[in-house]
């Protein structure tokens, strides 16, 4: 296992069931060329909506390990847009081989979750009109639209991600979300459809319980 990277994000995401919305590629697409990918996570059955574990195969073979810094904060980017702001610092390990589990899981723990992500990454310059003030060049940032499939269910899921300097990312995702999710933003977002994949995998699974009532994942 290689030296872990270490990143700290501020992210806002939505959940919907079923095929991703038509508009909602359409206006990832009219923002400018876009980066698709698909690939296979594979999901430790999460413990709480605050901590996020799963090999990912994309670029390579990796752990990745989240834990989110603070509770969500709720914030309005447009008429129809509403969603759970998260801090996240994720730890992430390169592997000298692929793990048995991405064939054989004898535990019934992880989950597999198929992506067909497309990916628009900011560059300085979109960054700069969009967020004027912000250091893009230590701060960068993307949105996402994923289908994504898991335990038989098909879902899609809309996100923004900062990363960089704390004091600059807070700034940088009310701007840049302000802007992206406004007036003319196609789809209605709203809060109760916004936080991440490891509470989306909680609700899939049908386990709510608190963090502190949760010593082993139920096997499924």
């Amino acid at each position: 296992m290689g030296q872990p990277t270490e990143t700290n994000s501020l992210e806002v995401r939505w959940f919907g069931a079923g095929p991703t919305p038509r508009a909602l590629e359409e206006w990832l697409a009219g923002l400018g060329p876009v980066e698709t990918s698909t690939r296979t996570d594979r999901y430790l059955s999460p413990l709480g909506p605050s901590f996020n574990l799963k090999l990912r195969s994309e670029g390579g073979e990796f752990v990745e390990m989240k834990r989110r810094l603070a509770d969500a904060e709720r914030r309005d980017f447009g008429p129809d847009v509403a969603g759970a702001v998260e801090q996240w610092y994720k730890w992430s390990f390169s592997l000298d081989h692929r793990p048995g589990l991405w064939t054989t899981d004898r535990t019934g723990l992880w989950i597999p979750v198929e992506k067909t992500r497309s990916l628009r990454v900011l560059d300085d310059d979109e960054g700069r009109s969009l967020g004027d003030g912000i250091a893009w060049t230590d701060v960068t940032a993307h949105v996402e639209v994923t289908e994504v499939m898991a335990l038989g269910k098909t879902a899609w899921t809309c996100g923004l991600e900062a990363t960089g300097p704390v004091d600059e990312l807070e700034r940088a995702v009310t701007l840049v979300g302000s802007e992206l999710f406004g007036e003319d933003f196609p789809v209605a977002l709203p809060a109760e459809q916004s936080f991440g994949y490891a509470e989306w995998l909680r609700r899939l699974t049908g386990d709510t319980r608190p963090d502190s009532e949760v010593l082993v994942p139920s096997n499924r």
